[in-house]
């Protein structure tokens, strides 16, 4: 369906070609916390597309919320909600969408904070669903990971869905997730899961040394403000360690092995002017030579985050490494993902899920396909 802003609100327009899913009797209830990058394109995305049964019935920030049981203007939520809110946490938020009693109301996190984390048990013990973007309670305490799996695996209950959390909208975890509870043994995962790290040596050439790709990426906003939180691996650490749970195997963060390939001097920076200064002096030769070395063998550098079970135990390790060029992750351009799945099914002949893996909009596209894939139950909220 298409639709244009009008106003700060969304007019579709009538379906022209293509083949369009039978209309539903079945809906959807969203409460969305984080209406920044992502949330805000999501936001926008569901005002566009007007999904039949899909409703914003909320929106929350990190200090107030609004609140409407007959349904936001999606597009113009976030304005509204600046404009002024009620006072609340996001407990609050959720116990008073809740109290609206709608079927299949889903509590939808596009928030990157861990202090959201407890409010997932919450919103389950309500019934309500939860589809999220944030990659910490899947990632962070075990324990609690498992307690709230438990509240969305009970029959005729809430569900809980974030395939975004690995890969943004590349389906990577529903595939996993497939070959596990169908009874296959994974024995290797190797990816690329950051648009960032993927896009610097991806860009690196002879031509073109690490220090100046690095400041390109700064410019163009491809990195955080300062690129060491991306090139410290720690995002793709809480990737790996999601995969491997999804694998079967209880791990934690601590547990990933990651092989720093940036000297000393730089990581120790005071500033990011002087971060990227002694990238130039300290660094750029280090990688020439490796990437030079590499190219010479038929190889090239990728950063590769892998999970190996063939020895009885997982073992998690993010490197920079040399691959042969006839592996699936030298193919890849630009910023893109790639997740190489061999399992006892797949051995001799992995699965390979590649395509876009970072960007807000390719993000929120996959929080909404979470969403969607509600809308066909019928779990209905706890109002007390």
């Amino acid at each position: 369906l298409g639709a244009e802003p009008i106003n700060g609100k969304c007019e579709a327009s009538p379906p022209t070609t293509g083949v369009y899913r039978q209309e539903m009797t079945d809906q959807v209830n969203v409460l969305l916390a984080g209406p920044g990058l992502i949330g805000g394109a999501l936001l926008q995305q569901i005002g566009k597309a007007k999904a039949k049964g899909v409703k914003v019935i909320g929106v929350a920030n990190s200090k107030s919320f609004i609140l409407d049981k007959e349904g936001l203007d999606a597009c113009a939520a976030k304005e509204k909600l600046a404009a002024g809110a009620t006072t609340g946490t996001v407990i609050d938020f959720i116990t008073a969408g809740a109290k609206f009693g709608l079927k299949n109301t889903v509590f939808v996190d596009c928030t990157a904070s861990d202090a959201v984390s407890p409010a997932y048990a919450h919103a389950l013990s309500l019934n309500l669903h939860i589809a999220t973007a944030n990659k910490k309670v899947n990632s962070d305490d075990i324990t609690y990971r498992k307690k709230v799996m438990e509240l969305a695996s009970q029959p005729s209950g809430p569900r809980f869905r974030y395939e975004t959390n690995v890969g943004a909208g590349l389906p990577i975890i529903r595939p996993l997730l497939d070959l596990v509870e169908s009874g296959d043994q994974i024995l290797e995962i190797e990816a690329i899961l950051s648009g960032t790290l993927s896009y610097l040596f991806n860009t690196l050439s002879a031509d073109v040394p690490f220090s100046q790709v690095v400041t390109d990426a700064k410019n163009l906003g491809f990195t955080e403000p300062d690129p060491r939180d991306d090139l410290s691996g720690s995002d793709v650490a809480r990737k790996i360690v999601i995969l491997a749970r999804d694998s079967g195997f209880d791990v934690s963060l601590e547990d990933v092995k990651i092989e720093g390939f940036l000297p000393e001097s730089c990581v120790a920076a005071k500033t990011v002017p002087e971060f990227l200064s002694l990238l130039k002096t300290d660094c750029d030769e280090l990688i020439e030579k490796r990437r030079a070395e590499a190219a010479k063998n038929n190889q090239c550098l990728r950063y590769i985050a892998s999970l190996n079970t063939t020895s009885g135990s997982p073992v998690m390790t993010l490197a920079l490494k040399n691959i042969p060029l006839s592996h699936p992750a030298a193919g890849i351009a630009g910023s893109d993902n790639i997740c190489v799945y061999r399992s006892s099914r797949y051995d001799s002949n992995p699965m390979v899920i590649k395509g876009p893996g970072a960007g807000a909009e390719v993000t929120a596209a996959g929080v909404f396909g979470d969403i969607l894939s509600l809308r066909d139950l019928n779990v209905l909220p706890k109002t007390e």
